[in-house]
């Protein structure tokens, strides 16, 4: 176990492998060069493991990455992966029994397979700007309800340098899952970002970070019967899974100034705001504010003093 949150999970073992292989085109050609990353990985219970039982994951995926003449990208990533689930991560889900009977424990699904594939485009890094898209679709599991869904998702990326002190960088991603079972889309997030960077001077530096998050996620049901999840941790105070919505405006600015090596002062400032609908940047409400500043000197002295 660590304190600082740099293993995610334990109790855990994780083998994998992977390995790189590279081709060269010709001079001129229009290919010129291809890369294949495979990587291939499985997880354990830690006692599993060692008892020679059957695993919790495993996944295979090949990034494959086309440099075409001019510096154009194109990456296609395939990957393949199955997904058992440990009842004991489910403690406090229940799943109605009907007819008037008591809650009975959530049991996970069986092992699902899971099919992905993806694709990004990406422009030549020119002077003054760069930018990329890429998408992805398949098959995928929703781990709070263990069912099977389709996986969609978007991303895009801009960044110009009209000048040699100004940069921007403008991304965009999105996701959505969507039940197999019943269609219905359980999850859909999309997610705005802008940066923007100004060199006032040699030692004078700006900043400000600009991310919007709109998530919304269904209530969970049943992978068997459909039936709506139940949250508690008694069958004696249970309440149904509910639909949850969140949009929120997060801002950060950064003052920097060094005007030595090793002084630094930076001043800060961010805020996060909410609003009922996605993405309409009105009724915003204030969520909370942080400031801070920063100073830092080196003092130096001479040998003998």
């Amino acid at each position: 176990e660590t304190d600082n949150g740099f293993v995610p999970r334990n109790g855990f073992v994780e083998p994998s492998f992977a390995n790189r292989f590279t081709y060269y085109g010709r001079k001129d050609a229009l290919l010129e060069r291809y890369n294949v990353f495979v990587q291939t990985g499985a997880i354990w219970r830690y006692d599993d493991f060692f008892a020679g039982r059957s695993l919790l994951e495993d996944r295979y995926a090949a990034n494959n990455q086309f440099t075409l003449r001019g510096g154009w990208s194109v990456q296609v990533n395939p990957s393949i992966g199955t997904y058992a689930f440990d009842p004991a991560d489910y403690r406090g889900v229940w799943s109605p029994a009907g007819s008037g009977a008591d809650p009975v424990p959530f049991m996970p699904s069986d092992r699902i397979t899971t099919r992905l594939a993806g694709f990004t485009v990406s422009t030549p890094q020119y002077p003054r700007f760069a930018a990329s898209a890429g998408a992805s679709d398949g098959s995928d599991v929703d781990f709070l309800e263990t069912s099977r869904v389709r996986r969609r998702n978007y991303t895009a990326s801009l960044t110009l340098r009209p000048s040699d002190r100004l940069r921007a960088q403008a991304t965009y991603a999105a996701t959505t899952l969507t039940r197999r079972r019943d269609g219905e889309r359980t999850l859909a997030t999309r997610i705005p970002r802008l940066k923007i960077e100004y060199q006032i001077a040699r030692p004078v530096f700006v900043r400000v970070v600009s991310q919007y998050e709109s998530s919304e996620r269904a209530a969970l049901r049943d992978p068997r019967t459909g039936e709506i999840l139940l949250l508690g941790q008694s069958p004696e105070a249970l309440t149904p899974s509910s639909a949850r919505t969140s949009n929120t405006l997060r801002t950060d600015w950064l003052f920097s100034f060094r005007p030595s090596p090793g002084a630094v002062f930076f001043a800060g400032y961010g805020n996060t705001l909410a609003e009922p609908e996605a993405l309409a940047i009105r009724d915003l409400r204030r969520v909370n504010d942080a400031f801070f500043v920063k100073v830092s000197y080196v003092f130096r002295m001479r040998a003998g003093e």
